[in-house]
């Protein structure tokens, strides 16, 4: 695979991850809230530079992104109490309630969802959704551990370990 391929590659997918968290009723809104809301679900109470190297979106556009969902009521902010300096981001309760199952669909469904398109073998796709799936988690482990600066073997590593690890506090 070229790197010209790998980047059309990461757009297809960002395609359908996006398909995948959302409704046919859900409002249009952008990428970037729900990425974010989706990391703030799974994690919170991280920084906005965490959640920057966990969405590869911009510290600007993160921060600005934050901003507003916080004057929509969507997330709370506060001070991070060990540096006063860092904003640490809390979704709402109801935040929680409402995009939890939507937004964590297990990607292996959207990926079989995807190749039943073009494969009408279930099966087949079946079993090609589960292998996709697990290289696809692999990768996305290594590249967040890469990202956040965390040391040692992530692949096998749950989310929340690597937040740990790389900020030296266990989650809440």
């Amino acid at each position: 695979m070229k790197a010209s391929e790998l980047y059309l590659l990461g757009k297809h997918l960002m395609e359908l991850a996006s398909r995948g968290m959302r409704d046919d009723s859900d409002p249009e809104v952008p990428e970037i809230y729900l990425v974010l809301i989706s990391v703030l679900v799974e994690a919170p109470g991280i920084s906005i530079s965490e959640l920057t190297a966990r969405t590869g979106f911009a510290q600007s556009h993160v921060s600005a992104a934050v901003a507003h969902l916080r004057e929509q009521g969507a997330v709370h902010t506060r001070p991070d109490p060990a540096d006063r300096r860092r904003t640490l981001v809390t979704p709402v309760d109801g935040l929680v309630a409402a995009v939890t199952q939507r937004q964590q669909r297990d990607a292996e469904q959207v990926l079989a969802a995807a190749l039943a398109e073009f494969d009408p073998d279930r099966d087949s796709v079946a079993d090609r959704a589960a292998r996709l799936a697990q290289a696809a988690d692999e990768l996305y482990r290594l590249l967040t551990a890469r990202a956040l600066g965390v040391n040692g073997d992530a692949a096998l590593m749950p989310l929340h370990s690597l937040a740990e690890k790389a900020t030296g506090k266990p989650e809440k």
